[in-house]
């Protein structure tokens, strides 16, 4: 009872930026000028804490948080989470995990405003925080752990106790597969834990009975008899993160694998919206920059209203914030693909401003997500796939972890994609750069957020990096 009667509450408590974006869709002009006027001038004094960026294509960031800018990202998640509700009502009697970093700090020098959420659920507010003690079975159980191994250990009990999860929210759908491949390597030390009720270091739950048969099923990846009332796992699906929400799916059959809207630490862009990914624009002040046909970047000073935008066009995002930032140009370009009313689809295509130029070559992301999707063809969508400098400059590594049933493209394949760009093709003609190869990496994305200093639950990953790496050395 206490279940549905969270679930309950936070569904009303959506209702009002449900219904308001829902009008929006139909007028999104009139809607992004309420945004402009509702606004008001940020101050010092405002700022809550500094939440830092996930640094996945670059340095790491600092974004001021205010009380404001949190009110933006409801009226943004308040939408998406009544429209799962309405489509599953099943999830009125589920509960939720969504995704906790075992590596956030909290804390500032003496004096300053605290750097980064304890957990993801701050983003939600006060009330919700307290509807969701009922509803989030992991968060109080791993909070304030740091160790990952432990933080693992103790995210897998947590789930496994919960015998009523209904939504899984993670962002890089490998972070689940993780815990999965987890609990099936340890099913029996897990269950016997679930049945003694002694979690280890301190941690101690109620013993359940049929911890030993979640063991068996663990063991046999039966997964739906694990959780038999999963409705919704909400990860990122775009880009190189859709190998991994397709293998999610052929997990989880039963269960809606809903790709994530476009959401940054600075704003929102997009909210899936019944199935479609919808631009936010009860939101944030949003803006788009006519991207150049011939460098695939966006073209400062072009920025278009709402309004605007054209089917089959590409345009850089840039948001106006309840923080203090104007004209912040996000650095993801989109492709609008639709619409609902008369509010634009807009999908993410890749991360502007991240050429990688070591003597001339000019590779650019979106070439590189080409050349990738184009070895996909072949060789089946990889787990994890980037192309990096190697760490003494002289060429390219492509560092590729196949699917469960797919193969490892060759290097002379790669190199004759990449070639298909002139400027590359003619440095490798003129010597300046060796001829790129392909290593085959396990544990991707593992590898990749210990490079970058990354959470496994946030991270992004880009076609191409400009960083210089060796995967194999971590």
């Amino acid at each position: 009872m206490k279940v549905f009667l969270s679930n309950l509450l936070w569904f009303a408590s959506t209702l009002p930026d449900t219904i308001r974006f829902a009008l929006a869709l139909r007028n999104p002009t009139h809607a992004q000028a309420v945004v402009a006027r509702r606004r008001r001038p940020t101050r010092e004094e405002d700022v809550i804490l500094y939440e830092p960026t996930s640094g996945s294509t670059g340095a790491n960031k600092l974004i001021p948080y205010t009380e404001q800018l949190r009110r933006e990202f409801m009226r943004a998640v308040n939408p998406w989470m009544a429209s799962l509700y309405l489509r599953h009502p099943g999830l009125f009697l589920g509960t939720h995990y969504w995704a906790i970093s075992p590596t956030t700090e909290v804390h500032g020098a003496d004096g300053d405003a605290r750097c980064g959420f304890a957990e993801d659920r701050e983003y939600l507010g006060s009330l919700r925080c307290r509807i969701t003690w009922t509803l989030f079975p992991v968060s109080d159980i791993v909070r304030g752990v740091r160790d990952p191994a432990r933080h693992l250990r103790l995210t897998a009990l947590g789930l496994l106790a919960s015998r009523r999860l209904g939504i899984v929210s993670v962002w890089h759908p490998s972070f689940f597969i993780r815990i999965l491949e987890y609990m099936t390597e340890y099913a029996a030390e897990l269950a016997h834990a679930l049945v003694t009720g002694d979690w280890g270091e301190g941690f101690r739950k109620a013993p359940i009975r049929e911890g030993a048969q979640l063991g068996e099923r663990l063991a046999a990846r039966n997964y739906a008899a694990v959780w038999p009332h999963l409705k919704v796992i909400s990860c990122w699906d775009a880009a190189f993160a859709k190998g991994d929400a397709d293998r999610l799916r052929r997990i989880f059959p039963r269960v809606e694998v809903e790709g994530k809207g476009l959401l940054a630490t600075e704003g929102v862009v997009t909210i899936p919206w019944f199935g479609k990914r919808v631009a936010a624009v009860t939101s944030h002040t949003l803006a788009f920059e006519t991207v150049d046909p011939e460098t695939s970047e966006p073209i400062p000073g072009t920025a278009v209203g709402i309004e605007r935008l054209e089917v089959g066009r590409r345009y850089g995002v840039v948001l106006t914030t309840g923080n203090g930032f104007t004209d912040y140009r996000l650095g993801d370009v989109v492709e609008c693909v639709g619409f609902v009313g008369r509010t634009p689809r807009l999908e993410f295509l890749y991360r502007s401003g991240g050429v990688s130029d070591l003597c001339g070559e000019k590779l650019h992301p979106a070439f590189v997500g080409t050349v990738i999707n184009a070895l996909s063809q072949g060789h089946g969508a990889p787990r994890f796939a980037v192309l990096a400098p190697n760490i003494n400059r002289a060429g390219y590594t492509l560092w590729w972890e196949p699917a469960e049933e797919g193969g490892l493209p060759s290097s002379d394949e790669l190199e004759w994609r990449l070639c298909e760009s002139y400027y590359y093709a003619n440095a490798v003609e003129l010597g300046q750069i060796r001829s790129a190869v392909v290593k085959e990496i396990r544990d991707g994305l593992a590898r990749w957020c210990r490079c970058l200093g990354l959470s496994a639950s946030a991270a992004k990953i880009p076609p191409l990096t400009r960083h210089a790496i060796d995967l194999y050395r971590l």
